[in-house]
């Protein structure tokens, strides 16, 4: 290994902007996506995360054992169900799993370096995101019915962008008082225009886990309290400042979450749909698949999961196959949407098991540390925003930053507890130190 952690900390930065770089590279290119390059990018970032990372003083940590049991629960449904994924979704499915020992080469010590390299890296991403979505803003011809802006043709570009935006504020909140005051105010303003420009391109999920991280922050960490809860108000302000702008289009979304979120209908009247529908399945045609609005994000979602809760208790330990969901569900091709609820249908309910171990012990053991320490804050908020979105937007395959949080996490975790293990083991005083203290206290009586 060659501990570079500059070069570790750029890679750890491009793979979880990863989304974003992809839009802003194929949609430069006029192309929807290119499999190999996509591969090769998450690929190297890995790679490199391994090879310029710190394997000294790596310590096996009970926290590694769900994920392992997660990796043999995913071998024994491969292996007991038929296939219903091609090589594109299994090679993004081993690159996720890979990132989490990825992440495990990364040294707490380390961590200074790679938050300074993960805000300009996500910075720079978010601010070209930023100023490319507003034309589309503005311009009736570049958007969707719903006002959602087609960035560089791709209509998921602004919650990508909102991803690298959210790693910036968790930055900024981990980050002590080492700033200089201008840099600070800069970096404020920068996130505040982004969150309304994002707002205004009807960003929803995404805004609501950043700004449930400044209020994890303000309820986690006292030193940090008083600014969490200002970057808290900004970002609140500069939502409501996009929907304003907007308040047409957030009408109309505000609507479509009523529709989805109660069995009451909003009819036609003044609706105005977004610009493509989900398909169902042919074999999807009991009553309440044929009555969801597929035009509808909150709707659909609230079929996912319904459909998640019938097939869970059918799972089984195996589960019924990597990618099966989109073949037994209402719409086709879908995942559920949440990373839980794939797991434990895809891959079993031990393998379910132990992705709920993950994300439920991994927050838990940092947040005591995180209390303090505005190193362990980084992780804990990393995790608990990547978790969040897992719990949206989850798709397994995809969810590379997610296990390579996980993996972070785990590696400091076991590092810190390894160092404060010697710490005290330096304090206590040996048999030949209690008899040298004696022989002291008994020279200086004499004296």
């Amino acid at each position: 290994m060659i501990k570079i952690p500059k070069a570790a900390s750029l890679a750890f930065a491009l793979a979880l902007s990863g989304s974003a770089v992809f839009v802003l590279i194929y949609g430069s290119l006029g192309l929807n996506g290119f499999g190999a390059f996509t591969a090769s990018y998450l690929g190297l970032t890995v790679l490199m995360m391994m090879v310029f990372g710190s394997f000294r003083d790596f310590r096996f940590s009970a926290l590694d054992v769900p994920f392992l049991v997660l990796i043999v629960c995913a071998g024994a449904s491969f292996a007991n169900n038929p296939v219903h994924a091609d090589l594109r979704e299994f090679v993004l499915l081993m690159l996720a799993a890979s990132a989490y020992f990825a992440g495990r080469f990364l040294a707490k010590e380390d961590l200074s370096v790679l938050r300074a390299t993960s805000f300009w890296t996500s910075a720079a991403v978010v601010c070209a995101g930023a100023v490319l979505t507003v034309p589309y803003l503005i311009s009736d011809s570049q958007r969707g019915a719903l006002g959602r802006p087609f960035v560089l043709g791709f209509d998921s570009a602004t919650t990508a962008f909102s991803t690298s935006l959210g790693i910036c504020v968790i930055v900024l909140l981990s980050s002590g008082n080492n700033w200089r005051a201008w840099t600070r105010y800069v970096a404020v303003a920068m996130i505040g225009i982004s969150t309304a420009v994002f707002a205004a391109s009807m960003v929803r999920f995404s805004l609501l886990a950043i700004m449930a991280c400044a209020a994890l922050c303000a309820l986690v960490s006292k030193h940090r309290r008083r600014f969490a809860s200002g970057l808290l108000g900004v970002l609140v302000a500069s939502t409501g400042l996009g929907l304003i702008a907007r308040s047409t289009n957030a009408d109309l979304y505000l609507r479509y979450t009523i529709e989805g979120t109660s069995s009451s209908s909003i009819g036609s009247a003044g609706i105005f749909p977004p610009s493509h529908a989900a398909s169902r399945n042919p074999g999807a045609t009991t009553p309440r698949c044929e009555k969801v609005n597929t035009r509808n994000s909150v709707a659909i979602r609230k079929q996912l999961m319904s459909d998640a809760l019938d097939l869970i208790p059918r799972a089984g330990l195996f589960g019924s196959g990597f990618m099966s969901f989109g073949e037994l569900g209402c719409f086709e091709g879908m995942s559920p949407h949440n990373d839980l609820a794939q797991i434990i249908i895809e891959f079993g309910w031990i393998g379910g098991i132990a992705f709920c171990l993950l994300i439920t012990l991994i927050p838990l053991s940092l947040a005591k540390a995180a209390r303090t320490d505005y190193d362990m804050l980084f992780p804990f908020l990393l995790n608990a925003f990547m978790i969040m979105l897992s719990m949206i937007y989850g798709q397994i395959a995809r969810d590379l930053p997610l296990f390579l949080a996980f993996g972070l996490a785990v590696s400091v975790l076991s590092r810190n507890h390894a160092s404060a293990t010697a710490r005290e083991y330096l304090k206590m005083p040996s048999r030949s130190d209690h008899g040298n203290s004696a022989a002291n206290r008994n020279v200086e009586s004499f004296l």
